[in-house]
């Protein structure tokens, strides 16, 4: 990220402080330091934080440990360091940070700041305000081209991940796709180990009615409704992609569900665009599918926002009633569950136009096409790498 862009974001910052009557902000989150920084750091027991004052330049709170590797910040800032625990007295991250937090009157904090962190500062009553979430909710030019490129990555992991399932393929076949996604990524120069996370993974029915279970290695796929996933974040930007896929020809039963799905879908898509409350997208999706008698069925909302992280604001939810913006990304993916049988699920990552929205992420959507039969090479493949695990 150009410096002048995290400059900018934080004037952005600092105008939003003023309107809340702020005179510091204390942000300690990986995803929101990364944000406002570039800076990559696990924080583990030593914490970092990046304490911005209404006026004049942020101070970075670092570890001794880390003060060296910092170098020169990306951002025009101080840099205090604080020796890591057990420290002597005075010397110790809350000594540190309470002295760069100074006279300020209204202290802001991060909803997601630990409690432990919080518990050190109380005395200066932080008031909890997002602000940096506020500001992640519309993406930057440079972000959009990141999370394209993510995007981009998940349509082809997609297509390779399917291409490599078969009827009585094993879970763990599934999960091998992500290490050639990994490999590519390498061999492209453009690779952050602490910035990338990839899982691909399908689940098969029945497992896949409960779309958070981790389904086991050994276990084998049938005819479906298998639910396939791409889930990554790439070099700091996310996307996602999943599908459901048969193996064999699917029943009446399964086309109708399978069909419900895609209409809760479309009508979706078909109202999204800047100004349209968040709430009124999951009107639109959820609220077909209960006129369909799934009310039994849904277990999640129909979208959240992507950027940074994978689930983050907005929220394609009843209850979030911010309307949509230009540059936002989220996810569509209603879907419906039944323990016998399955779940039943797309997902996309989408951009919000100036006069709609944009699919980032491209694969085939319909029945016909997500029905994959005769898979003779991929099985062939399947069993050499069942024997090599043990799973045969």
């Amino acid at each position: 990220m150009q410096d002048k862009e995290l400059g900018y974001r934080l004037d952005l910052m600092k105008k939003e402080m003023r309107q809340k009557g702020l005179d510091a902000y204390i942000v300690s989150t990986e995803e929101n330091i990364w944000y406002l920084t570039n800076l990559v750091y696990k924080p583990e027991e030593r914490p970092f934080f990046v304490v911005v004052p209404v006026e004049g330049k942020p101070t970075l709170v670092v570890p001794t440990l880390e003060e060296r590797h910092l170098g020169t910040p990306p951002i025009d800032s101080f840099v205090v360091a604080y020796r890591e625990f057990p420290a002597p007295e005075g010397c110790g991250w809350a000594d540190v940070l309470r002295k760069a937090i100074g006279r300020a009157g209204n202290v802001g904090i991060e909803g997601k700041m630990k409690a432990s962190l919080l518990l050190e500062i109380r005395d200066f009553s932080p008031v909890v305000i997002d602000i940096v979430e506020g500001l992640r909710l519309v993406k930057s030019a440079s972000e959009l081209e990141m999370i394209r490129k993510a995007a981009g990555i998940a349509s082809s992991a997609m297509g390779r991940l399917l291409k490599s399932l078969y009827h009585g393929a094993s879970v763990v076949e599934s999960f091998m796709v992500s290490k050639a996604t990994q490999t590519d990524l390498i061999k492209s120069g453009e690779f952050n180990p602490l910035l990338t996370y990839l899982l691909t993974a399908a689940w098969p029915s029945p497992a896949s009615s409960m779309p958070h279970s981790v389904p086991g290695l050994g276990e084998r796929y049938g005819a479906g409704p298998n639910v396939a996933m791409c889930y990554f974040r790439i070099n700091g930007y996310a996307a996602e992609c999943e599908r459901t896929f048969f193996l064999d020809t699917p029943s009446a039963e399964d086309r109708e569900r399978f069909g419900d799905v895609m209409e809760a879908r479309r009508r979706a898509f078909g109202i999204l665009k800047p100004g349209v409350l968040c709430a009124e997208i999951d009107a639109a999706a959820n609220g077909f599918l209960r006129t369909r008698g799934y009310e039994g069925n849904i277990l999640h909302r129909t979208g959240h926002g992507i950027g940074l992280g994978n689930h983050e604001e907005p929220w394609l939810a009843e209850g979030d009633d911010r309307p949509l913006q230009v540059n936002m990304v989220v996810s569509i993916e209603p879907g419906i569950y039944f323990d016998a049988r399955g779940g039943y699920r797309h997902s996309d990552t989408v951009l919000i136009t100036k006069n709609g929205y944009e699919t980032l992420t491209h694969f085939p959507v319909s029945l016909e096409e997500l029905t994959l039969t005769g898979r003779l090479i991929s099985k062939a493949k399947g069993k050499i790498i069942q024997r090599a695990l043990g799973l045969s």
